[in-house]
């Protein structure tokens, strides 16, 4: 599948964009560095097998307008709502890498009737965020790599425990393959891109199903509904 790249105005930005795919729309917004646009998400194009993939350039960005200052998380999801507006899309599903994921976050506390479920990908947030959080009750799966340095795992399991519906899933040390290192690992969509691959359909095959374990009993029913569904498609991911 090659994606159709398309220009939308929004106000007063003009918002490139790649859609692929068919089924439910899946909204996937890349992270800060000044170099990312839509193409990071290139290695999970496979997720438009069963979804509608829509994926912008964020403000500042790719072929998207550049304003003098790139706009804050709050901004670009207001940009965002306005986006989904002008594709008539009432209801989506939201991924999010780093940046992107702080943003998708937005989205989903300002707009909670247009969010039915979200992926975080070693994501950050604001601290202002999290309590707010605690009311989101949006099935989410989140997902880090237990040595980055630069989204830390420790902010994986803030999120965790703040939203009640979510999932942790922690990839094995991206440091550990020789071809990789640390500052790598913030981007797992294309580090780890099977195994992100595998659970983000796992889960949004049926996100309602995702459920939270109190800490304590991690280690043992961590991740086993999705391996559970992963095994049924013939699928099967597992640490080595």
């Amino acid at each position: 599948m090659e994606p159709a790249e398309k220009e939308l105005a929004v106000g007063e930005f003009r918002v490139n964009y790649a859609s692929v795919g068919n089924g439910e729309p899946l909204l996937m917004l890349h992270g800060s560095e000044p170099m990312e646009n839509w193409h990071v998400w290139e290695p999970l194009l496979a997720l438009g097998d069963s979804k509608k993939l829509i994926i912008p350039d964020l403000l500042g960005h790719g072929k998207s307008t550049k304003p003098t200052e790139t706009p804050d998380y709050k901004a670009q999801a207001r940009m965002l709502r306005d986006f989904a507006d002008k594709l008539g899309l009432r209801s989506l599903s939201l991924m999010g890498g780093g940046w992107g994921g702080q943003v998708a976050l937005e989205f989903a506390l300002e707009w909670p009737e247009s969010a039915e479920s979200l992926v975080l990908v070693a994501s950050s947030y604001d601290k202002e965020q999290l309590p707010r959080l605690q009311k989101l009750r949006k099935p989410t799966l989140i997902v880090y790599a237990e040595d980055d340095l630069v989204t830390q795992l420790k902010a994986g399991y803030l999120l965790r425990d703040a939203i009640g519906t979510s999932r942790l899933e922690v990839l094995d040390a991206v440091s550990r393959d020789p071809r990789y290192d640390f500052r790598m690992s913030h981007r797992l969509q294309k580090f780890r891109a099977p195994q992100v691959l595998q659970l983000t359909k796992s889960f949004l095959a049926n996100p309602a199903a995702m459920t939270s374990e109190p800490p304590e009993m991690e280690n043992e029913l961590k991740g086993q509904a999705l391996r559970k569904n992963a095994d049924k498609d013939g699928a099967i991911w597992k640490k080595e």
